[in-house]
Formats: C-alpha cells, structure tokens, sequence
C-alpha cells in the first residue's frame, strides 16, 4: 500500500520537494514544519489538473463568496463524529488561525485572560501576546507514560483569575493529546461556570489514532455548541496547506452577531482551487487518507525503537493523534534548545522553546514520512 500511494518516498524525492519544508533548509533532513512527506491523493490532483487545465475564473457557485463545502462540512461531521453543525453558522476562511484571531478580537478586550494548554502550538501563543490578553496556562504533566493536563488546578485557578476565553487545541499540538468524553465534559463544566467562551482548533481531529476517538467540542450538548467556535480545515489531514482553506463553526451568538455586522467581502472568498481540492479529498480520499493513517501508525510506534537504538537518553511518548512527536531531551543535556544541536547533525526540528517556556529542552519531530526516511532522520540526530 505505501508503494500505491507513494509513501516510502526517496530522500531524493523529498528534497526535490519545493515547498518550505525541504527547499528552505539548506540540505539538511527534514522533520520540522507540520507537512507531509507524501504526494496529495491522486483524485485530488486528477480535479486540480482539470481545474487548471479548463477554467480557474468566476466560480459558478450560487454565491460567489460561498462555496459548496460549508454543507458538506456539516454532512462530513454528521457521518465521521455525530455532530450536526447548522450550516447558517458556517463561515470560510483563509485558514484556521484566521478564525482564532477573529475569535480573539470579536470574543475578548485587552487585559482578559485566555486559557491555553502549554506547551503550545507557537501562532496561538503570539496571537494571545499581541492582542494584549493575558495567558493562563495549564501545563502539560506526563502521567503513566501519558501527557495530560490538570482541569482541576485549572478550575481553582479561575476563581481567583478570571479568564474569558479558553483556546483548545484538540487534539493537542505539540503533545499530540487526544482529549476524551469525560476531559471535554470536564472543561465544558469549568466553561460554564466561569462564563468562557470556547474556540476549539480541531485540525488534526481526522489524525487520531486508534483506539482515540475525536469527539468535536462542540457536539457535546446545545449549551456547549452555544459558547463555542470550532475552526478546522481539510489542510492537515489531506496535506494541502498552501491552498489555504478553512472553516469556522461559529456557535457564539456574540460572535455571529458581530461577523453579520461586517460588510460583504469583508473576508473575501474561497479559493476555487482550494475548493475543488478539499471537494476531491473528500468525495474520493478516504482510501489515500486510510493508507495514511495507517503509515503514521506504524511511524510513531516504529519511532520508539529507532530512539531506544539512536537516542536513548531522548523521552518520547507516543502521540494518540498527528504526526507529531514532542521529544524530551533533556538527558542529553543539549540546552534549552536540542533541535539547534540536531541542525548542526543535518536534521531541522522544531524547537521547543517556541511552544513556550515548557518547552525548554524539547524539540518536536515530524513523523510524516515513509519508514526509510524516518530512519535516516533519527540515525543523523544521533549524530
């Protein structure tokens, strides 16, 4: 199956690659920014090529500043998790941080608190810092071999420090936590009763491994969708990041009050190829998107043997969701920032640093990969 789909690719094929992850880092390995290794589902590029080969102008869509995919968002939820978003209270953006910072702007004043899981995906934390809002943070503890989060320090601490927004990242980026029924029924109560509003990024919700289940904030009951914005896209499931296209689920009345007094245009349109492609991933995908999810199954188990081989001293626990692995390399003694030793050995991480002050000693690997390459990466961080 990887060979059908092209993921085992060649170190020759990857670098030949000319988007940011591999064309920007001066010939060194690759296993930082969260894109994949593999090629796009081949009925995705089959409507792309079409697209572009046939017209790329004025969509014939009932409006132009609506696509189609807004319904079948609903339609996807409804069949994957259970979850029937209205349609009315569906607006498309450029991307999912797009969302979070309108969410921000529209949902909070400067001085409020926002709640955020840490370590944390970097953009989150700059949008909190440059909006002027304060950062309440609930820190990641490893229990069991398991990263989780404290909701009961979390519940005493606001009522001593009020917030107004909680932004979720579920699943959790960098840790790849997968938030279960009785976690989100726990801040879905801690959100009620200290009056948050909720902006659930759900991404990597369709890169959960089993036995993880995602299950959308929202779905967990009418008060709860009432209270919160939930942002995704097709981008990090099917690799299609550079066509910048996303969906909000705006279940805040504040919030839709306040979108529907901006004019029209306000956020422009959907992109049409962007449009086409996410139509193509999931009408024909889900074989390409199965085949992958298995491949990235396969990786993050493979990787605790390659670490126990190569990098001992390296903690790694295996994610329940993305394809992302937040290593742990503080008994390498390498400083508050490894991944600047490991781009001395050719191999670019993420560092850790960047998801914030938890993330001093860390760096955050990308497993998206075939099996070959994966070992090469982890044989040159070794140094």
């Amino acid at each position: 199956m990887a060979d059908e789909h092209g993921l085992d690719p060649a170190l020759k094929t990857s670098r030949g690659r000319p988007g940011v992850k591999w064309a920007s880092i001066d010939g060194r390995l690759a296993a930082w920014v969260a894109d994949m290794d593999f090629p796009i589902a081949q009925p995705i590029a089959d409507r792309l090529q079409a697209l572009a080969g046939s017209d790329v102008g004025y969509p014939n869509w009932p409006s132009l500043l609506r696509s189609p995919l807004p319904e079948r968002f609903a339609a996807r939820m409804s069949d994957r998790f259970g979850w029937e978003p209205a349609a009315d209270r569906l607006l498309e953006l450029a991307d999912v941080m797009q969302g979070v910072v309108v969410a921000i702007h529209h949902l909070t004043a400067p001085g409020d608190g926002v709640v955020l899981h840490v370590p944390s995906y970097p953009p989150f934390l700059s949008a909190i810092a440059a909006a002027g809002r304060r950062l309440i943070e609930v820190p990641a503890q490893l229990v069991d071999g398991r990263w989780g989060f404290d909701h009961d320090e979390l519940d005493d601490r606001l009522a001593r420090d009020p917030a107004r927004m909680l932004l979720l990242c579920h699943p959790h980026n960098p840790t790849g936590h997968v938030f279960d029924r009785v976690e989100l029924d726990r801040l879905a109560e801690i959100a009620m009763r200290h009056d948050l509003v909720v902006v659930s990024d759900e991404i990597h919700g369709e890169l959960v491994h089993p036995p993880h289940r995602h299950l959308p904030f929202a779905s967990l009951g009418s008060e709860v969708e009432a209270r919160t914005v939930t942002v995704t896209s097709s981008s990090k499931a099917f690799n299609l990041a550079g066509l910048r296209w996303a969906i909000a689920h705006v279940g805040s009345a504040a919030l839709h009050s306040a979108l529907a007094a901006l004019p029209d245009h306000y956020f422009g349109a959907p992109n049409v190829m962007a449009v086409a492609a996410t139509e193509a991933a999931w009408q024909d995908g889900d074989e390409w998107q199965a085949a992958v999810g298995r491949q990235l199954d396969a990786n993050r188990v493979r990787l605790v043997d390659l670490l126990a081989t190569h990098l001992p001293g390296v903690g790694y626990s295996i994610p329940d969701a993305t394809y992302l692995a937040w290593l742990d390399c503080r008994g390498l003694e390498l400083g508050d920032n490894p991944a600047a030793t490991f781009r001395r050995r050719g191999v670019e991480l993420s560092p850790g640093p960047r998801c914030g002050p938890q993330g001093q000693g860390f760096a955050r690997l990308n497993f998206a990969t075939g099996p070959t390459l994966l070992a090469q990466i982890v044989e040159a961080m070794a140094g």
